[in-house]
């Protein structure tokens, strides 16, 4: 049975662990103290160095669904030695033509059709479709239901909203937000925030 050390206690992650016969050794987290769900709190952020010592062969899964937070996360635990485990529940659907990167975390129910390109550490939730010849790029989250029709691309550290749709051939540029329920009907650049539908730029006053 794989072995691992979450970080961050988060009950759905440890589930989906649980049902993919995964073995969680303990739980890295800043908040929580002594044990979460029954497994060990090793420590925070602070005692990396110490827990990896201990654990050398061990791979982590990074938690948290902000985009933003993960890729600080991954820098960190690099640069301290750690490896990477990629999570994906037996219950997903993905094509044998396409790819899943490093440290990803897809949930349950989730259908990845052909062609498809994952990058490293993107997070997909329950029930996401990513049609076929899509390319998501590091660090992004598909939240639940969200559905990506063909070839579209989506850019680094950007999050795609629940129930979102992006028709085919879109491109989503780095660090974007579209908005839960969103219809997406062309190319948004980077850093915007869409939502709607059709969805349109959200303008901060």
């Amino acid at each position: 049975m794989t072995e691992v050390i979450l970080v961050g206690a988060f009950h759905e992650a440890i589930e989906l662990c649980e049902l993919s016969k995964v073995k969680i050794v303990g739980i890295i987290d800043n908040k929580i103290k002594d044990n979460y769900m029954n497994y060990p709190i090793l420590g925070s952020d602070e005692d990396l160095e110490s827990i990896k010592n201990k654990f050398p062969n061990i791979p982590v899964i990074i938690v948290p669904d902000q985009p933003k937070v993960r890729a600080k996360l991954f820098n960190l635990l690099s640069e301290k030695g750690f490896n990477f485990h990629t999570l994906i529940s037996p219950n997903s659907i993905i094509s044998k033509s396409s790819k899943v990167g490093l440290g990803c975390v897809i949930q349950s129910y989730v259908n990845i059709s052909s062609n498809t390109e994952i990058g490293k550490f993107v997070r997909i939730n329950t029930m996401a479709n990513v049609m076929h010849d899509n390319k998501i790029s590091d660090f992004t989250t598909i939240a639940p239901n969200a559905v990506l029709l063909g070839n579209v691309t989506v850019g680094s550290l950007s999050y795609i909203g629940s129930n979102a749709t992006i028709l085919p051939g879109v491109t989503i540029g780095n660090n974007v937000v579209i908005g839960a329920g969103a219809v997406v009907t062309k190319d948004v650049a980077d850093g915007k925030i869409f939502v709607g539908n059709p969805a349109k730029e959200l303008v901060k006053k």
